[in-house]
Parts: structure tokens; C-alpha cells; sequence
């Protein structure tokens, strides 16, 4: 039970860690290999909408998952943060330098919020087993 548990906490700040760190592999990485390598494909100005709307549902609802059992706030903030960011330089139009310079530190949130959201789960979950035992 403790492991069907641990999966269902998880799930969701996994997934928006992996995308999250997706969107700064292509902000960072992948204009370099196009240089020497041809990957239109993922350069293209779709992705980014593509990628928002993978962050989007993790990020929503991996903050209301850690607020059920933390009830703390920063994950949650951390997140929206982020999702500000990368939503603008996926939205609005703006040059390549801009988009990067919201995508990274967007990205960067984003991943901080769903770290620190496993975090206080993991702690959440072990206070209420601690809890349980006494």
C-alpha cells in the first residue's frame, strides 16, 4: 500500500520535473546541435506551445496534490511562477533572445517547485506515519 502511495504523490511532480527540464534541454541545447546537426523539427516555434501545454496540467496538478498533504504555499508559488514565464515566451511574441531569457529561469522554477513540492510530501507523508505509530 505504502508504494501504490508513493507512486500516486509522485506521479505528477515527476512528470513536470521531466518536462521542465525537457524545455531547458531545447532552450539550451538543442540551437547548439542545430548548428551541426538538422533538427527543424525541434526548433520549431510550435514546441514551445507543445511543451506549455505538457507543463500545464503537471504543474496544476502537482500544486494542488502537495497542497492537499503539505498545505504549504512556496511549491505552489514557485510554479505559477514558472509557468508565467515559459507561458509568456511560448505566447507572446517576442525574439529569440527573450524567449530564452523567460524559458530558463521559467524552467529553472518550475523544477524547484515540484522538487520542493516532493519534498514536503515525502515529509508530510512520514509525519503522519510517525504520527500513526506513537
Amino acid at each position: 500500500m505504502i508504494n501504490a502511495l508513493k507512486q500516486k504523490i509522485f506521479n505528477w511532480d515527476k512528470l513536470g520535473n521531466f518536462v521542465s527540464l525537457l524545455c531547458l534541454v531545447h532552450c539550451l541545447v538543442l540551437p547548439w546541435l542545430a548548428m551541426f546537426m538538422p533538427l527543424s523539427v525541434f526548433l520549431d516555434e510550435s514546441v514551445h506551445v507543445w511543451l506549455f501545454a505538457a507543463l500545464l496540467p503537471a504543474a496544476v496538478f502537482g500544486a494542488w496534490s502537495g497542497w492537499r498533504h503539505h498545505a504549504d504555499l512556496k511549491p505552489s508559488l514557485l510554479l505559477a511562477s514558472g509557468l508565467i514565464l515559459v507561458g509568456c515566451a511560448a505566447f507572446l511574441p517576442m525574439n529569440t533572445a527573450a524567449e530564452i531569457a523567460l524559458t530558463i529561469p521559467g524552467s529553472l522554477l518550475l523544477i524547484a517547485g515540484h522538487s520542493l513540492n516532493r519534498r514536503l510530501q515525502a515529509l508530510s507523508h512520514f509525519a503522519a506515519m510517525q504520527h500513526e505509530n506513537s
